[in-house]
């Protein structure tokens, strides 16, 4: 009677697994479909995203430059001056979502310029010629981005929905096979002799 709630309750569970994946598979197929077929929307939603961040962050500042402890005041007022200008710049790229996609592609491609000075310059215990590519490219990269954001955005928006579409198939291959996985560990259960050698 116990093996019986309990393969019916596995059962429940595979069937709600596979829902799961299912749904988040169509979700993720869809919006990975979206952000190719609409690229000026979907970078409106990411400088919104962008914005929602710096609001959070700048407030998140502030509270601490007034709920910390005995601190120094050029400390305190330090906070609240970057704080302050993370909020503005939040709320500006959430009202101005194109200022908003230009400010991320520029942080992204100073990013980026930073670290390939940084991979140029750091030690390093492998290839040092890897090393020095890897700089290359990531400088030059952050030269294109400083240059051209919104072609850098769009790539971004193409990045993305790639990996939306393609994470939506697997999730969708993985709802869909998942009762033949189960069937099959079913039969090889119910007929233990199936796979066994012959003499």
């Amino acid at each position: 009677m116990d093996v019986e709630h309990a393969t019916e309750g596995s059962s429940a569970v595979d069937r709600r697994l596979r829902t799961a994946f299912a749904v988040l598979g169509v979700v993720a197929l869809l919006a990975g479909l979206a952000a190719l077929v609409l690229p000026h929307a979907t970078l409106i939603a990411v400088a919104w995203v962008f914005g929602v961040y710096l609001v959070v962050a700048g407030a998140t500042l502030l509270v601490r430059a007034f709920s910390a402890g005995p601190t120094s005041s050029w400390r305190r007022i330090g906070l609240v001056v970057v704080g302050v200008l993370i909020v503005v710049g939040g709320v500006f790229a959430l009202f101005h979502p194109p200022v908003g996609i230009r400010w991320l592609s520029l942080t992204i491609g100073f990013t980026w310029l930073l670290e390939g000075i940084t991979l140029l310059y750091a030690p390093t215990t492998g290839n040092r010629a890897l090393a020095v590519v890897g700089a290359v490219l990531s400088f030059l990269s952050g030269l294109l981005l400083i240059n051209l954001p919104y072609l850098g955005a769009v790539f971004a928006v193409a990045a993305v929905s790639s990996v939306l579409i393609v994470s939506g198939i697997v999730q969708l291959v993985v709802a869909i096979s998942w009762n033949r996985v189960g069937d099959d560990e079913d039969d090889a259960e119910a007929d233990p002799d199936r796979d066994a050698p012959t003499v």
